[in-house]
């Protein structure tokens, strides 16, 4: 399964004149439309295809429930964390980000609240330990010290901090590596601005985040790691690119 648009006909179409036409006409017409200026016959499917790439859909919906069985909603049942340090990545996860991401070595990726990675030397890391010999020593909640649009990806695997409606605070940061309260979407827009257009951020995290500004939800992926264990959820958003950010600047008809 792919997060990407693939296909001959979707490469050639202008993204941006589908959502146009859109807008102001049906799945069929915007069809024929698109079809017209290629000088091809385009499906109705695909349209609905570029459309739900960019969040696009005629009805939307700010939940989940706009997931279709043809979008990215995954299971992945995963061993118990082996690494010595807390707060480590569950086993095989990183093997199946790679797999569904299709990171190669010239991909470039930051993790967040590291920890102490090992085997992936060719990626960068942020922590708030030096002990941990993070590639970068930092506060996520504050200003990272990346430049803007560097990674093509950042994971991030903050403490589970939050507070509750009822006013009742988990704070795991203290208890576990005795540094300051976390709050869940502190970090988020930093991580946003030091993706490349088109980057993707993977939170793995108890909850399922909300859509970052700037950002494209492309799926949710539930984590289990055996019985008596909490499950997690991966929340994958896309960094909008120059073409997107026209598209969710347009006015809706």
């Amino acid at each position: 399964m792919s997060l990407t648009l693939k296909g001959r006909k979707v490469e050639m179409l202008n993204h941006e004149q589908v959502i146009k036409d859109l807008k102001e006409n049906s799945y069929d017409e915007a069809a024929r439309l698109a079809g017209e200026r290629i000088g091809e016959t385009v499906s109705k499917g695909t349209i609905h295809r570029i459309a739900r790439h960019y969040n696009a859909l005629k009805q939307k919906d700010a939940s989940l429930t706009h997931m279709t069985e043809n979008s990215l909603r995954l299971g992945w049942a995963c061993g118990r964390p082996m690494a010595k340090y807390k707060g480590a990545y569950p086993n095989g996860f990183l093997r199946r980000v790679d797999a569904l991401m299709e990171v190669t070595d010239e991909t470039k990726v930051l993790h967040l609240f590291s920890g102490s990675i090992q085997g992936r030397e060719n990626e960068d890391t942020m922590d708030i330990s030096e002990a941990n010999n993070p590639t970068f020593v930092a506060d996520a909640r504050k200003e990272f010290p990346i430049e803007s649009d560097t990674y093509d990806m950042v994971i991030a695997d903050p403490p589970y901090d939050m507070t509750t409606t009822d006013g009742v605070k988990i704070d795991y940061s203290d208890k576990l590596w005795k540094t300051e309260y976390i709050k869940p979407y502190s970090w988020v827009s930093e991580a946003i601005r030091v993706l490349k257009p088109g980057g993707y951020l993977l939170v793995l995290h108890h909850l399922v985040y909300i859509q970052p500004k700037g950002a494209t939800r492309c799926g949710v992926v539930s984590i289990t790691c055996g019985p008596n264990t909490r499950i997690r959820c991966l929340s994958i958003f896309r960094k909008h690119t120059e073409i997107e950010a026209a598209i969710h600047a347009l006015p809706d008809a």
